[in-house]
């Protein structure tokens, strides 16, 4: 077995501590406590939070347009690839460890005044957005999915997920008085499938 490297440990912890308790309270001394390593290491190999925060955002986005592009493959229509998309978004959001909650509580975007080079993750956010697009124009073209603006439905697609992982992970940490249990997530998907279905109302 292999063992991490200093690098590695960093990221780990770096990422559990964005999601726990959000980048503005993630210290490097935090960060350094939690990876077992020297406080300088962090500076060493990321050279500021900023970078360090990039990396963790650019490896979580990675890991998710990964299994988002499994999911897709499998799909043998428009409509089939949409919900893929889905429910592989809502699964990669209840799983631990992956770092999803640090994109819910932190913004994948540095204010635009930083100096740090953002490029790498506007480019995997852009990713997961021109995927979600090109499934829907699929489904359009293949007939499985309604006709309407695919720019709107994306948008509308996103935020419903998005608001939905966020209301999940919110009420498992008791912040919210929802009742999200286990077929929370599948009613959610039924609804985005019986709205976007062709012959549907939307």
């Amino acid at each position: 077995m292999i063992k991490a490297g200093s690098k590695d440990k960093i990221l780990d912890a770096a990422k559990r501590l964005f999601g726990e308790v959000g980048y503005a309270e993630t210290t490097y001394k935090k960060i350094a406590r939690d990876a077992g390593v020297a406080d300088g290491l962090i500076a060493h190999h990321f050279g500021s939070k900023e970078n360090l925060f990039m990396e963790v955002e650019k490896k979580i986005l990675l890991e998710l347009l990964e299994k988002l592009d499994e999911s897709i493959y499998y799909a043998s229509d428009g409509l089939s690839a949409v919900i893929n998309f889905c429910k592989c978004m809502l699964k990669f959001s209840a799983e631990k460890n992956n770092g999803y909650i640090t994109l819910l509580r932190c913004s994948p975007f540095i204010p635009p005044q930083t100096t740090t080079n953002t490029d790498a993750v506007i480019q995997a956010c852009d990713g997961v957005v021109r995927k979600m697009r090109e499934c829907i124009k699929r489904g359009m073209d293949d007939g499985t999915i309604r006709r309407d603006d695919p720019e709107t439905m994306a948008n509308i697609i996103f935020a419903m997920i998005i608001g939905a992982t966020r209301s999940y992970l919110l009420n498992r940490e008791n912040l919210l008085s929802l009742n999200c249990d286990e077929n929370f997530y599948p009613e959610v998907i039924r609804f985005l499938e019986g709205n976007l279905a062709a012959g549907s109302k939307g």
